[in-house]
């Protein structure tokens, strides 16, 4: 069952519902439905660069980047050839759309890339790519702190001027849902691997705690002594021991 959106719910209570907008509230539903039930970070992003396509007019292909700072930016999930090229070139040249949505608006539009002087390295590379006009909207929590910025959702198509104010409209509706659902994804997905890998190192420790007759004091500070020394994360030097006794 597709539930109503809380916005068209609160139009409908003051007499504001336009009956046009209900399709679009009720893809909306479908995404948050999807990614609710999405297996992992990246499956999620795929539905949204999946919905971006679908949903926001002149789209043709689109990405999601997630933003590290001190790392940059990661695109996770791609619908079509061009947007992980394109991210690339953004990344390489340090300009476009992606990073500045990502990092400093709710939106950034590149209209044209034969006449854009504002990234202009990386026009000319989205161009010889095939990319006319180019859509970022920034995934972000609801504080948007710097600590709270995601990534941004790139809209891509091989026409110029494709993307207008109301795809603009509709790509902040679909960023703001998209963001709820990324955020909660990549808050899992952290929080599996850090209970996997103190598993792992729990599993290291009791190796090294049998085979050198170590208390677990002493044997876990082995491992860090060793992780240290080797410049090596404690999780990785965990597999290592793991996977030697496997072997």
């Amino acid at each position: 069952m597709v539930t109503e959106s809380a916005g068209v719910a609160v139009k409908r209570r003051h007499g504001e519902f336009d009956p046009a907008e209900l399709p679009l509230a009720q893809e909306m539903a479908n995404v948050v439905e999807a990614m609710t039930v999405a297996s992992d970070l990246v499956s999620t992003a795929h539905i949204v660069a999946e919905a971006a396509c679908s949903l926001i007019p002149g789209t043709q292909q689109a990405s999601v980047s997630l933003a590290r700072r001190g790392v940059g930016i990661d695109t996770i999930a791609s619908h079509g050839q061009i947007p992980r090229q394109a991210d690339a070139a953004q990344v390489d040249t340090g300009q476009g759309p992606c990073i500045e949505a990502a990092w400093q608006h709710r939106l950034a539009r590149l209209p044209d890339t034969q006449t854009d002087r504002r990234w202009p390295q990386f026009s000319a590379r989205a161009r010889a790519m095939g990319v006319g006009s180019m859509l970022s909207l920034q995934l972000s929590l609801p504080q948007e702190t710097e600590e709270d910025r995601i990534g941004a959702i790139n809209c891509y198509s091989e026409s110029a001027h494709s993307f207008g104010r109301d795809c603009e409209t509709i790509g902040l509706f679909l960023a703001v849902h998209a963001s709820a659902g990324i955020g909660a994804a990549e808050r899992e997905e952290q929080l599996r691997h850090a209970l996997n890998s103190r598993d792992v190192i729990g599993q290291a420790k009791g190796l090294i705690m049998a085979q050198q007759g170590l208390s677990a004091d002493a044997a876990f500070a082995l491992m860090v002594r060793q992780a240290r020394d080797t410049n090596t994360r404690m999780h990785d030097l965990a597999v290592g021991v793991v996977s030697r006794h496997a072997s």
